[in-house]
């Protein structure tokens, strides 16, 4: 037999066989065994609780992060005093937990210099939320990084700060994208 003509018999027996599934589909479905339940996958919680560093729901996007932001993430958990070390951060100055943000990370980006390559700086500032509340909290301008791996960094600093000991939050912290600064970190 051809090539050519086995091929087109194959591709139409393909369609008059998606064509007969679509027809069963489209028919009056008969009765089905009942199907098993489905796992529910536990959902986040609005908020996040005292003491979690959360990144704000949608704020990411999808894909993978930069190699440095990866390592930065493996070094807070692993061996956060070292992160903390190479970041020139020594401690955390002031009482409530947004300035205690806004001192560790103002320490990095101006005594490490792959911070100040990738942050501007970091400010006190104030910004209205999706349900029209207006916060305080930390607003970080951007350089060299990109906003989406800014944020998971920033998120790594913080992690690594708080298991090295420096960084006592009182309150959960929430970090998300803002709209004067680039990133904006505020207490829930």
């Amino acid at each position: 037999m051809d090539r050519k003509i086995l091929r087109k018999t194959v591709r139409t027996l393909i369609f008059e066989v998606l064509r007969e599934d679509e027809a069963e589909k489209s028919a009056k479905p008969k009765a089905k065994a009942p199907e098993p339940a489905k796992e529910e996958k536990p959902k986040q919680a609005k908020k996040a609780s005292p003491g979690d560093i959360r990144i704000a729901s949608g704020a990411l996007g999808r894909g993978r992060f930069k190699k440095f932001v990866g390592e930065a993430g493996a070094r807070a958990s692993k061996e956060p005093k070292k992160l903390m070390k190479d970041l020139g951060i020594k401690g955390a100055s002031g009482g409530d937990d947004i300035s205690q943000i806004l001192s560790i990370l103002n320490t990095a980006i101006h005594k490490n210099d792959i911070m100040n390559q990738a942050y501007v700086g970091a400010n006190s500032s104030r910004e209205k939320l999706a349900n029209g509340e207006t916060v305080k909290g930390v607003g970080i301008y951007l350089a060299g990084v990109d906003a989406r791996n800014g944020l998971k960094f920033l998120s790594h600093t913080l992690s690594g700060a708080k298991n090295a000991g420096f960084l006592k939050l009182k309150g959960g912290v929430e970090l998300g994208r803002g709209t004067d600064a680039a990133i904006f970190i505020y207490s829930v």
